[in-house]
C-alpha cells in the first residue's frame, strides 16, 4: 500500500496537484509569473486540470500576463491577498496582455466558481476596447441552477470596461474587494439574489455599482462608494433591496439613484458631498422616483467640497423624489446636508406616502 501511495503522489505531482489536496499550482503547468512571459495557456491548463476534480488553482506571487481565461464550474482561483490600495505590485497579479478577449476572467454559464485574493489589472489596455475584469455573460437566458459566483479579497482595477460585469446572474457574493479606476462601472449587474458587502468602489469612470435590465433581492451592506464619475449606487426596475450601513462620498452623481423599484429599505447610510457634477440636473444625495414600497430612514446627509478645499460645495439638494406610493421618508438628518434645499418634490404621488421629521440645514 505504501508503494501505491508513493506512486500516486508522484503522479499527482507530475500533474501539478498537491497530493490529496486538490490544489494545482500554475507554475507546475509552465506559468512563469515574471511579467514578461505570456502565461494564458499554462494557466488555462491548470484551470482545466482543476475542473476535473473540482479543485483549486493557486497563484504564487508574481505578475502573470494573460487574457480570456475560461473558468468552468466548481473551480476556485486563489492567491494570498497582499495587494495594497496604491500600486500594482503585490501578491499574485493577473495582468491583461491582450484586448482580443471580452474579459480577463470569463465565468459565463458556470456554477460554484470562487475567485479570491488576486489582483486583476487591465492597465496595459485601459484606454481601448471594452474588456472587463470578470465577466458572466448569460446573454440569452439564466443558468439552470444558481451561479453562486463568489469574488472576495480581490483588487480589480484599470479595465476599459467594468471591473465585474454579471449578466443574468442568479446568486452572487461579492465581498472585501477593491474595484477601482475602471473605465466603466466598478460593478454592473442584471439578475437577483446578491450579497455585496465590505467592498470599496472608487474612482470608476461610470457608476460605483449599477444595474442592467433590473436587479432584485440584493443586500448592499457596509460598502464604501466614493469618487465615481457616475452615480454611487444606481438601481432600477428591481425589488426587495436592503441598502444598509454604507458610506457614499463625492460621487459625480447622487449617492443613490433608484427608479421603478418596489419594496426596498434604505437605512443607516451616510451621503457625503455627492452630486459633485453641478452641471447635472440631479445634484442630490438621493434620487427616488416612480417607486412603490421604499423605506428611507435613519440616513445622514452632508454637503462639502473636494479634499483640500477645492471644487464646488454639493449637493444642491438633499433628496429628489417623485411618483411614490406606500412609501416612508422619515427620521433622516440633513445637518449642513445641502446647498439650496432639502427636497425637490416632483409630485405625482399615489396613496400612502409619508414624508416627515427630516431635520436639516443648508451649508453656508
Amino acid at each position: 500500500m505504501k508503494t501505491i501511495g508513493r506512486v500516486l503522489c508522484a503522479t499527482l505531482a507530475l500533474l501539478g496537484m498537491h497530493a490529496f489536496s486538490g490544489t494545482f499550482d500554475v507554475r507546475d503547468f509552465g506559468a512563469r509569473g515574471d511579467g514578461k512571459s505570456a502565461d494564458s495557456a499554462a494557466i488555462q491548463k491548470a484551470i482545466d486540470a482543476a475542473a476535473k476534480v473540482r479543485g483549486t488553482v493557486f497563484f504564487p506571487p508574481g505578475i502573470y500576463l494573460c487574457h480570456g481565461l475560461r473558468v468552468p464550474s466548481h473551480v476556485c482561483l486563489s492567491a494570498d491577498p497582499v495587494w495594497a490600495y496604491r500600486g500594482e505590485n503585490g501578491g499574485a497579479v493577473l495582468e491583461l496582455d491582450s484586448a482580443d478577449a471580452p474579459a480577463l476572467i470569463d465565468v459565463t454559464d458556470t456554477c460554484g466558481v470562487r475567485i479570491r485574493g488576486l489582483l486583476l489589472s487591465g492597465a496595459r489596455f485601459r484606454d481601448g476596447g471594452q474588456v472587463h475584469g470578470i465577466l458572466l455573460n448569460n446573454d440569452r437566458r439564466y443558468s439552470k441552477e444558481e451561479n453562486i459566483l463568489t469574488v472576495e479579497d480581490c483588487k480589480i482595477t484599470k479595465f476599459s470596461g467594468h471591473g465585474i460585469y454579471l449578466r443574468r446572474t442568479w446568486l452572487f457574493v461579492i465581498r472585501r474587494n477593491l474595484l477601482m479606476s475602471n473605465g466603466g462601472c466598478g460593478m454592473r449587474v442584471s439578475g437577483c439574489d446578491g450579497f455585496v458587502s465590505d467592498n470599496q468602489f472608487t474612482s470608476n469612470g461610470g457608476d460605483g455599482f449599477s444595474y442592467e435590465n433590473g436587479c432584485s433581492t440584493v443586500m448592499f451592506t457596509a460598502n464604501r462608494v466614493e469618487w465615481n464619475h457616475g452615480v454611487g449606487l444606481n438601481i432600477c426596475e428591481g425589488d426587495t433591496w436592503n441598502v444598509t450601513g454604507n458610506s457614499f462620498d463625492r460621487n459625480w452623481g447622487a449617492a443613490i439613484r433608484a427608479e421603478r423599484i418596489n419594496t426596498a429599505a434604505i437605512t443607516g447610510n451616510v451621503f457625503r458631498r455627492c452630486g459633485r457634477d453641478v452641471a447635472a440636473s440631479e445634484s442630490a444625495g438621493l434620487v427616488l422616483l416612480d417607486s412603490q414600497g421604499p423605506t428611507v430612514t435613519g440616513n445622514a446627509f452632508v454637503a462639502g467640497h473636494d479634499d483640500g478645499g477645492t471644487g464646488d460645495d454639493t449637493p444642491h439638494v438633499g433628496a429628489i423624489i417623485g411618483k411614490l406610493a406606500d412609501s416612508v421618508i422619515s427620521g433622516n438628518v440633513m445637518h449642513r446636508g445641502y446647498m439650496k434645499m432639502p427636497f425637490v418634490d416632483r409630485g405625482g404621488h399615489g396613496p400612502g406616502v409619508v414624508i416627515k421629521d427630516n431635520p436639516g440645514s443648508a451649508m453656508e
